[in-house]
């Protein structure tokens, strides 16, 4: 089912001020509707619909297939536009009063791009200051959005609509925990001769990628990046035209997350370095399906371990505690702002202010990552969970430690060892407390780490006597390494 399907004719039953959530998958006719449907509608009642979009390019997109079309009652404007009116001319809604309906199109934006934009608050507020239109909010994923706006606009009608995003084209789902391993698919993928695009999530390891792989790759970064010198621009708009890329792989940020498709039947791996689950499905999204073939696609994604997640918790707790703290602050020194939480800007009258979108994320992430960690599987677990995958993931890091570890261990099946040589030997086996992924020296440790693996060794103590050169008698404690039973084997 498309999205003009599931609304059918209820669109001519809106009314002024309301409020319309549109909540579904890329390739799913939210576009579609509005430049087709609405826009019509719209036409033969003399009304004029104003379309927001969060990135340039796809600003330009839009507007090429409006002209194409013969659309002449969408206009299309970035959201930060709106914000820039806001800085320039205050509050002032008056200049919406032109149209009858808006349109938020990838909303999410309001709370993701928060984490580089201190003003996207500040152009949903004043979008949902007018009353008289009524506001489209079209996005995959964009609940944190819709529980903000369910929250603090209980007195506008708010109508939704959903349709589920059905992941079954994901073939394969694996994942990696480190750098090394993210080079060695690459290089796999390289050497096989396959196309992928390649998603990360901080701008300087994204150059660094792809200065690795410069000569099959083409980079793609934001404009505010430090890095935007190195992206080619013409590369860029080819992909946009075409929605194909020239290279082996495609390497980007999250700027790419919106307003760029891929339609390429080559393209049948997607790697994934994002911790933020929305941001995670936005990059997937960017490889469209076929609708002439049936497509697969494999997927291989960083699996954020506890310990790296407690990073994260410790840096979107700091947001949250300020904020809880200091919400509503409206006179605050510079002095004093050096100290605060990105989650505050300082206005043009140089007035401390909370961006609300960024702290409704902080609190939102921060619920999500001590989810995390209290899950066995975590982040893996999460991401498993979002594509319905039935499947096993594979984490490649831990396969490969694994195999390494099992063929030390079967290689010194039986064998004896004094005290310091089986430490020795659990110092190669690299075995990490799975709690404080501090390196395991105990012996007696090592066997319980052993089990928690599911490894089937364990050192057993016993004791021996030795002759000395003084052909004394001396006992000394001996480890013998053996394997362990099970199923009663």
């Amino acid at each position: 089912m498309k999205v003009t399907e599931l609304i059918g004719n209820e669109y001519k039953s809106w009314n002024a001020g309301d409020m319309v959530s549109i909540a579904s998958g890329t390739g799913s006719g939210k576009s579609y509707f509005v430049q087709n449907v609405l826009a019509e509608y719209a036409k033969q009642n003399g009304e004029l619909i104003l379309y927001l979009v969060p990135r340039v390019k796809l600003k330009e997109q839009i507007e090429a297939i409006l002209e194409k079309e013969g659309i002449t009652n969408i206009e299309v404007k970035l959201y930060q536009t709106v914000e820039a009116k806001c800085n320039n001319h205050g509050n002032n809604n008056g200049w919406l009063n032109a149209y009858k309906y808006i349109v938020c199109d990838e909303s999410h934006y309001f709370t993701n791009d928060a984490n580089f934009n201190d003003y996207t608050d500040m152009s949903l507020e004043h979008l949902l200051s007018t009353s008289h239109a009524i506001t489209l909010f079209l996005s995959a994923t964009g609940g944190t959005l819709l529980n903000y706006i369910k929250r603090f606009y209980k007195e506008r009608k708010l109508i939704e609509y959903s349709l589920s995003q059905d992941y079954g084209f994901v073939d394969k789902l694996s994942a990696y925990q480190s750098d090394e391993q993210l080079y060695k698919a690459m290089d796999w993928l390289l050497k096989k001769n396959h196309k992928a695009m390649i998603f990360i999530q901080s701008d300087i390891k994204a150059y660094q990628t792809f200065k690795k792989y410069e000569q099959h790759a083409t980079f793609v970064c934001g404009v505010n990046s430090d890095y935007v010198e190195f992206v080619y621009k013409a590369q860029v708009d080819t992909i946009i035209n075409n929605e194909k890329f020239d290279t082996l792989f495609l390497i980007a940020t999250s700027a790419l997350d919106v307003g760029v498709n891929i339609i390429d039947l080559d393209v049948q791996h997607v790697i994934i370095d994002m911790l933020d689950t929305d941001t995670f499905l936005q990059c997937l999204g960017r490889k469209r399906l076929s609708n002439e073939v049936e497509e697969k696609v494999n997927v291989l994604f960083r699996n954020y371990t506890n310990r790296q997640l407690g990073g994260f918790i410790s840096k979107e707790n700091n947001r949250v505690e300020q904020g809880k703290l200091f919400y509503g602050a409206t006179k605050l020194t510079s002095s004093k702002y050096s100290k605060l939480a990105d989650i505050f800007f300082i206005d043009g009258l140089g007035t401390v202010k909370v961006n609300n979108m960024k702290y409704i994320k902080a609190a939102v992430n921060l619920k999500r990552y001590e989810k995390y960690v209290q899950k066995p599987n975590g982040h893996l677990g999460e991401i498993k969970s979002l594509l319905d995958y039935q499947g096993k993931v594979y984490i490649h890091d831990y396969l490969e430690d694994t195999n390494a570890r099992l063929a030390i261990l079967e290689e010194n099946i039986n064998n004896k060892f004094s005290s310091e040589e089986a430490k020795e030997l659990v110092k190669q086996l690299s075995l990490k407390n799975s709690k404080t992924q501090k390196a395991i020296k105990s012996i007696s440790i090592a066997n319980r780490e052993m089990i928690t693996l599911g490894y089937p060794y364990e050192f057993v103590e016993s004791k021996e006597y030795i002759v000395d050169s003084n052909g004394q008698k001396k006992q000394r404690r001996i480890y013998t390494l053996n394997r362990v039973r099970q199923n009663g084997l």
